[in-house]
């Protein structure tokens, strides 16, 4: 068969168009296939980046901001899967260790908003019964106070730390604290631990090494100084034996008119086999019904519930101390506690000025406890969450646990520091209120005196 010319042309120009469509599609299909490695990329990573908050707000070190930010997006849920799969997709983008921990806070960061409302409105606003002096009687017997401070000398409070080693932090601590308490109280201190070593060979001298180094009496700067210096960092912690050895110190100080008090200082638990939960509960319940409060300085965490387990045991507080001006701040408030006791002792009419005060402390205590315990919540799902990453040999993981650390210590020393500083405002406030009330009956009660006279 015979093509001619004239279709010969026409198929030429078809095939032609063909293959001018074809190559344009090639050249469009090239062209795409060129930008697709870089472009895809960077829309990937725009689209990643655009799915994450404001993470300025994590920045800083103001824990103040930090409790104000928003929380991160699955702060309540558990869905560790939206968690894990961004932050590793972020680390293989090329996000720095900081930048990381920011992005799991905006995933994971817990809300403090409710408790950072609380520290900007709380307010102190006693309204007390007790504003009519005429209604005062004020009690002539006064009430005795004994004041026992239990002094841990282990080796571990050779520690050293800010301002100098836990032992002279310690020391300058107990010293202002007996020198303010009421003049009329009388002062005991006891030490353990101080003898023998820390060493295996040392623990059953150290154990057994309790002392009171300044008998119960009135305060003595000079005498109780000296005692103070008798002693350095050596051994073991005995603390059961050494509060049955306060039980014996007190023996004899009873009856409705005498208030036992008895303050241990320890940076740990027992080791020296004793019970002194047993020994604190014995003690409470006794005749002397000594209440045994525990001063806890830079004690680790696995061993805090051990010595809060003591202070319930003797009805007493557990105060928690991680630096030496936190451990100056624990005995201002126990040191204002007896000034405000002293009152309440001394004067029944103010009975209802020292409610509100108790309600106040509670209301702080309790809130303290929550949000240290949310923070410690926070703290450890981010540690739980930076074992399950899997972010490379690139990245440092040293260096977000300490961001992680950073965060907690700092969140829960600002917590402690404003519910301290509430308490403390509150107690102060209400001890000066109740002193004004007590001034006003006597002032009431020497005018009907002269009135009488002159009658």
């Amino acid at each position: 068969m015979k093509i001619g010319h004239a279709a010969l042309a026409s198929l030429f120009l078809v095939l032609a168009a063909c293959g001018d469509g074809d190559e344009e599609s090639t050249e469009e299909d090239d062209n795409a296939s060129d930008e697709t490695p870089e472009e895809e990329s960077e829309e990937a990573d725009a689209s990643v980046d655009s799915n994450w908050g404001d993470l300025e707000r994590f920045a800083g070190d103001d824990p103040e901001e930090w409790m104000r930010a928003e929380p991160g997006t699955y702060h309540d849920e558990a869905d560790e899967e939206a968690i894990l799969e961004p932050l590793e997709a972020a680390a293989e983008n090329g996000a720095d260790e900081e930048e990381l921990f920011y992005k799991m806070l905006d995933l994971t960061a817990e809300d403090y908003r409710e408790y950072q409302d609380f520290f900007d409105d709380m307010e102190i606003d006693y309204d007390s019964a007790g504003d009519n002096p005429e209604d005062l009687e004020v009690g002539e017997d006064g009430t005795q106070l004994n004041v026992q401070v239990l002094f841990d000398a282990s080796g571990s409070m050779a520690e050293q730390m800010d301002g100098g080693t836990k032992m002279d932090l310690a020391k300058d601590a107990v010293e202002d604290f007996v020198s303010e308490v009421p003049e009329e109280a009388n002062i005991s201190l006891r030490v353990y631990g101080h003898e023998g070593s820390n060493q295996p060979e040392g623990q059953e001298e150290s154990c057994a090494g309790t002392e009171e180094v300044y008998p119960l009496g009135s305060y003595d700067e000079e005498a109780f100084t000296d005692a103070l210096d008798q002693f350095e960092p050596t051994g073991y912690t005995p603390l059961g034996s050494s509060i049955e050895a306060a039980q014996e110190d007190l023996e004899g100080e009873d009856g409705e008119d005498v208030e036992n008090i008895v303050y241990v200082v320890s940076d740990g638990e027992e080791t020296c086999g004793g019970d002194p939960v047993q020994a604190a509960e014995d003690l409470n319940d006794s005749g002397i019904e000594a209440v045994v409060n525990i001063i806890g300085f830079d004690v680790p965490n696995e061993e805090q519930d051990a010595l809060m387990d003591i202070a319930d045991a003797g009805d007493g507080d557990y105060l928690p101390a991680d630096t030496g001006e936190e451990l100056r701040e624990a005995f201002e408030e126990e040191r204002l506690e007896l000034i405000d006791a002293w009152f309440e002792w001394a004067d029944e009419s103010t009975t209802e000025s020292t409610e509100q005060q108790a309600d106040y402390r509670e209301i702080s205590e309790e809130m303290e406890a929550e949000m240290t315990d949310l923070s410690e919540e926070e703290t450890a799902h981010l540690e739980d969450i930076l074992e399950q990453l899997n972010l490379g040999d690139e990245v440092n993981d040293r260096e977000i646990e300490s961001h992680i650390q950073d965060r907690g210590r700092t969140l829960r020393s600002y917590m402690r520091e404003e519910s301290r500083d509430f308490r403390l405002e509150a107690v102060e406030e209400g001890r000066d209120e109740r002193r004004d009330i007590i001034e006003e009956g006597q002032e009431e009660r020497e005018e009907l005196r002269e009135q009488d006279i002159d009658d």
